[in-house]
């Protein structure tokens, strides 16, 4: 399985980086969230949009589903079959809502909308896992093997899953409230349970990675602060 970080950042400019956005190529191509910025680093990945088989979304935050109607409009331009759609409770009014604002691609999007919490994409079983956050968000377990969080709270039935990675958001900073957001000392807190061999960390604002290297430190865990287009073959 190969996993490509194709946005690493959130809502404030820092590096560069794209909001969240990751690429999981197995037998399908799957896209987990798809924050602004992610349509180009998808080009930059070298994958056309066509390509994509399905699309993950965590919750209906900005950062993490604002670049989903550039990748339907794009696939209805390339002429492109249905794509499948997964995410919370509320992704079907979401859609909805947006066709509203812009009438003009209702009956162009080819998409299915499911909100099911097993299912599967080709020969990908997958598992929506409630999460903690400031609206309705789930967590996604890909095949037993990886776990990827989306935005939450730090939590020991998230990071107790039975998987070889995981991908967790780590927003804030020491010394802050860790309410929807996952803080160092929040994460740590749960590493006692983790069994995956390694955690992938994405999601930091600016003044969290202005303390990373003490933030690994301080884990004490086989951890790394991803970036944009950075790709990993997983086995």
């Amino acid at each position: 399985m190969k996993i490509t970080f194709l946005g690493t950042g959130v809502s404030v400019p820092y590096e560069n980086r794209a909001q969240s956005s990751i690429l999981i190529e197995e037998d399908v191509k799957i896209l987990v969230d798809v924050g602004i910025g992610s349509f180009l680093r998808l080009e930059q990945a070298g994958i056309s949009p066509e390509e994509i088989d399905a699309i993950l979304i965590t919750h209906h935050h900005l950062d993490h589903n604002g670049d989903l109607m550039n990748i339907l409009k794009a696939r209805w331009l390339l002429e492109a079959g249905e794509i499948e759609i997964y995410g919370p409770s509320g992704t079907k009014f979401f859609l909805e809502s947006f066709l509203n604002v812009y009438p003009y691609l209702r009956n162009k999007l080819k998409f299915k909308i499911s909100e099911e919490q097993d299912f599967k994409i080709g020969n990908l079983k997958i598992r929506a896992v409630k999460t903690i956050h400031s609206i309705e968000s789930q967590g996604y377990l890909v095949d037993d093997f990886i776990a990827i969080s989306g935005d939450t709270k730090a939590f020991r039935d998230f990071l107790a899953l039975d998987c070889s990675y995981i991908v967790h958001e780590l927003s804030l900073p020491f010394n802050y409230r860790a309410d929807y957001h996952t803080t160092p000392e929040n994460l740590k807190e749960f590493l006692g349970f983790v069994k995956a061999e390694r955690i992938f960390l994405t999601h930091l604002y600016p003044m969290t990675h202005a303390v990373k290297d003490e933030i690994l430190r301080f884990l004490e865990f086989d951890a790394e602060i991803v970036g944009d287009l950075q790709s990993f073959n997983l086995k």
